[in-house]
């Protein structure tokens, strides 16, 4: 995966077969970091594309960060699009506020990166 760092969050970028991108994003996703995410993966929503957003190494999500997964699901949905939040197996930053704020029940989530790239319905 090439790496850049967009304000302050590390964001990788890779495209493991086409139609699917990978965007593995590190450290926190919060009110300073959380537009930056946004630009980071709103150009690579096209047509019918798999956006697959790993948050493994993810320190912190806020509740901006939050919105933006929100926004993107909506985003890749309009698009024909799919979404596939990666939360880490046991990477409590991320479970924890996806489940107390039921976007659980909303969001496509897998606890790894090779699930999500093996999951052909994600």
């Amino acid at each position: 995966m090439n790496g850049v760092r967009v304000d302050g969050v590390r964001v990788r970028a890779a495209e493991p077969a086409e139609g699917t991108v990978v965007l593995a994003v590190a450290g926190e996703i919060d009110v300073a970091h959380a537009d930056a995410v946004r630009r980071a993966a709103e150009p690579r929503l096209g047509q019918g594309v798999r956006l697959v957003l790993d948050l493994t190494d993810l320190t912190y999500l806020g509740s901006h960060g939050l919105a933006v997964l929100a926004d993107l699901d909506g985003a890749a949905r309009a698009r024909s699009g799919v979404l596939v939040v990666v939360t880490g197996a046991a990477n409590k930053a991320v479970l924890r506020p996806v489940a107390l704020t039921a976007m659980d029940q909303v969001l496509r989530l897998a606890p790894t990166l090779d699930a999500a790239l093996a999951d052909p319905a994600a």
